[in-house]
């Protein structure tokens, strides 16, 4: 049965550094980390990869890993990520990875969504499900 989780999020630390050649459009690597509350308790480390377009608005993809609890369960879980920044929000789509959760999350399916303004708080939704 599906069910879904909502709640918060803060990055705790952000470090972006330039990727790719100086000559094509700037593209960077930022490792961020956040903590997780709400539904989903625990913490959070995300690989991303970014373009920039020169009006500052960026597209982006990457990996999340989370480790914590969805309702009563323990343990980690890896999410495929895509979005977008608007230069004012970031909007972002995200996928469980089937077969890489860990711990009692195992057998974790889903995909949800988060949305950041500028800033370091953001609200995210996962609808999920756990085979037993």
């Amino acid at each position: 049965m599906k069910k879904i989780a909502k709640g918060g999020f803060e990055i705790t630390d952000w470090q972006e550094k330039p990727a790719g050649t100086s000559t094509g459009p700037k593209v960077t690597r930022a490792t961020v980390k956040q903590k997780f509350t709400g539904d989903i308790k625990g913490s959070g480390t995300t690989e991303y990869l970014m373009v920039y377009r020169p009006d500052k608005t960026a597209e982006y993809s990457g990996v999340q890993v989370i480790n914590g609890t969805i309702s009563t369960r323990k343990g980690s879980f890896a999410l495929l990520i895509k979005g977008e920044y608007n230069g004012k929000q970031a909007v972002t789509r995200w996928a469980v990875v089937e077969g890489a959760a860990k711990g009692a999350l195992k057998g974790l399916t889903g995909t949800g969504s988060y949305s950041a303004p500028e800033g370091s708080t953001g609200k995210y939704t996962l609808t999920y499900d756990i085979a037993d």
